[in-house]
């Protein structure tokens, strides 16, 4: 799970599948949680978002997860919650890869260089407070929809 400015919690969705062309991966969804990151909470945004794409949530057979007890739990947490809801057991495996090394993978080369200029000018933007408060006053200048930066990055 990250968080981006304003804390909101964000479970990333990645999906492997296979199709007619063979097997793909792609994001599917950075799923905010306003609320509370409970099992039943990260279930519900992971089977909508499932739904949203129309995939069938009996299609799933694994699930890579990290340690924390909101994913694991044997009663409340995330895997146990889609078992019941699917009446079958899911493979379950603890992700020992950062979320955006994974899905940094299937990024072309051109889109890393954009990624990693990016990444440098929000470091850049967020080292000091003087040049954080200078672009959030230069975004309400320009009547930008957003007063901050959206998410954070750190290389």
């Amino acid at each position: 799970m990250s968080y981006d400015i304003k804390d909101t919690a964000l479970v990333t969705l990645f999906v492997r599948y296979m199709s007619s062309e063979g097997p793909k991966e792609e994001l599917l969804g950075l799923l905010p949680l306003p609320g509370q990151t409970r099992g039943e909470d990260i279930a519900n945004a992971v089977q909508k978002c499932l739904e949203d794409n129309g995939i069938d949530i009996n299609k799933i057979v694994s699930i890579a997860i990290d340690g924390a007890r909101s994913m694991t739990g044997i009663y409340r947490g995330v895997t146990s919650i889609l078992q019941k809801k699917i009446n079958y057991e899911i493979l379950t495996f603890h992700c020992i890869i950062h979320q955006e090394a994974l899905c940094a993978q299937t990024f072309p080369a051109e889109i890393v260089e954009v990624m990693n200029l990016v990444i440098k000018i929000i470091n850049s933007i967020l080292a000091k407070a003087l040049y954080h408060r200078q672009f959030k006053d230069f975004l309400e200048e320009i009547d930008n929809q957003f007063s901050d930066l959206l998410l954070t990055f750190q290389r």
